[in-house]
């Protein structure tokens, strides 16, 4: 994986969600997990305002990133894997972290 692509993917991708863009976030999923991202939304903070990307560890075939997104008055901090699907970087898993 690039890495600098791949980093601005995310960061692309964080800032998507902070601003409800579903269109632009359900098309960051792997067309197997497209369907379940209404559900896993359901993890995050309502209103989303605000998504800080923590960390990013980039492996040959797949990276890790950590996404804190805030609320009024809670946040969460999601862990996606991310892998390369179609020349681009898309998320394979997604959940909260521990």
């Amino acid at each position: 994986m690039d890495a600098e692509i791949t980093r601005e993917h995310i960061r692309n991708h964080a800032v998507a969600v902070e601003l409800g863009d579903m269109d632009a976030v359900v098309l960051d999923f792997t067309t197997d997990l497209q369907p379940q991202v209404p559900q896993i939304a359901q993890a995050l903070p309502r209103p989303v305002t605000a998504a800080e990307v923590l960390s990013v560890e980039i492996g040959d075939t797949e990276c890790v990133a950590l996404i804190r997104y805030s609320g009024d008055t809670e946040e969460v901090t999601i862990r996606s894997r991310w892998q390369e699907e179609g020349g681009r970087p898309v998320i394979v898993a997604a959940e909260p972290a521990a």
